[in-house]
């Protein structure tokens, strides 16, 4: 039986085995690392699962720094002291830290125990974040030598205009890894910026223009919310997070180096943006391919964006896994765009499609049943069953029933 780990299997469901492949057809994937291009890249199961649990802690971390903030979490006894003078009127920025690795995981993890009655409080999935912590801590604490895992910038004390988002550095791995929080509540402009479904024009990258006909040479229509959420917000006071995001991670994309882009819900959609236009950059500094995988996306893109996607896929410039799980409705929407053209949303990239008992996995998603499973979804599945399959745990926990096979 052939085995894959997910780059091999990528480059196989593009160019050999055409755009639906069940797992059962596919075959187990490899368990082992295997070697692309000078990088070892995962089994798909070992690749993916850091993502998620990236992608849950951006939440929790997130209500900790506004709660020190607020006052309402005394932090004082926790954070360094370099870090506590800036973190209340800026965002955290510890790059310096350690010799210019950043705040190591074991001293974050120091400030989340010490902190953990006040954090049972307004985290209420507690439970969850602390297995989460605590299997992160026995990977780190493997190699009792140096600390593999830091946090560098993270962006959220401009939560109420902006996207939050966070920049890791992971040693043991090779990586540097943008993790971008999802929609929280009203106090930020998440909701209004899921909403913003009309497209906007986003300039073809670099990359691609010799490569695409058209319009699609000079641009691809996007959903406008999310685009503007990291591109050209109007509220934004100073940078956009996309230079932002650019000028935290350069220092750290170190020779055989790679850079992973993560995040859940709105979360997801942004990664899949700015790993589209990482990937299609000409920054020389930028290494390829650029890794996204993304936990529960909405669509971003029309059939355009998805051509282009698609060829900076066979380009070997982009890798990407979208996971979802069944019956979760967030990843049908929006079906079409709106506005007075309406077009038709398109995934991209590689579906992970999660059941209890199995999984099928396809590229792309071009079955033409986004708006028939979005009617489905929502209408005929109850309030709780919806937020149950969005959960990130539900994920994991799906994930973790297919293992062996992942």
């Amino acid at each position: 039986m052939k085995t894959y780990t997910f780059v091999s299997f990528v480059f196989a469901l593009i160019f050999q085995a055409g755009p639906f492949v069940l797992a059962t057809e596919a075959g187990a994937l490899a368990s082992s690392t295997k070697s692309f291009g000078g990088y070892d890249y995962p089994n798909l199961y070992d690749e993916a699962m850091p993502m998620l649990w990236a992608s849950k802690l951006v939440y929790s971390f997130a209500k900790l720094l506004e709660a020190g903030r607020e006052g309402s979490l005394d932090l004082g006894d926790t954070f360094p002291p370099e870090v506590l003078a800036a973190y209340k009127d800026k965002r955290l920025d510890v790059r310096d830290m350690e010799g210019g690795n950043g705040l190591p995981y074991n001293k974050v993890v120091e400030i989340v125990v010490a902190n953990a009655e006040n954090l049972k409080e307004i985290e209420s999935e507690w439970e969850y974040v602390g297995n989460i912590i605590q299997k992160i801590q026995a990977v780190e604490d493997a190699d009792k030598s140096s600390d593999d895992f830091f946090l560098e910038t993270f962006s959220s004390i401009d939560a109420a205009t902006q996207c939050v988002y966070g920049v890791l550095k992971d040693n043991k791995n090779k990586r540097v890894v943008v993790v971008f929080r999802g929609s929280t509540d009203l106090s930020t402009r998440d909701w209004q910026t899921n909403l913003s479904a009309q497209l906007e024009g986003m300039k073809t990258p670099k990359l691609l223009k010799d490569s695409l006909k058209g319009k699609l040479k000079k641009r691809v229509l996007v959903h406008r919310g999310f685009y503007n959420y990291i591109f050209n917000n109007k509220r934004a006071k100073g940078d956009q997070r996309y230079d932002m995001i650019l000028n935290d991670i350069k220092p750290f994309v170190e020779q055989g180096y790679k850079i992973y882009v993560t995040g859940h819900s709105l979360g997801a959609a942004l990664s899949s943006l700015l790993a589209f236009k990482l990937a299609g950059s000409d920054k020389s500094w930028i290494p390829k391919p650029v890794t996204c995988i993304s936990y529960a996306s909405p669509m971003v893109g029309t059939d355009g964006f998805r051509t282009a996607f698609t060829l900076l896929e066979q380009m070997g410039h982009i890798r990407y896994l979208r996971v979802n799980n069944d019956a979760d409705t967030v990843p049908t929407i929006p079906p079409f765009s709106l506005g007075l053209k309406r077009r038709l949303m398109k995934h991209v990239g590689i579906n992970l499609r999660l059941y209890d008992d199995s999984f099928i996995l396809s590229h792309p998603n071009s079955n033409g049943w986004g708006f028939v499973n979005a009617v489905r979804n929502s209408v005929l599945k109850p309030v709780w069953s919806v937020l149950k399959y969005h959960s990130l745990q539900t994920h994991e926990e799906r994930m973790n029933a297919q293992k062996e096979t992942l």
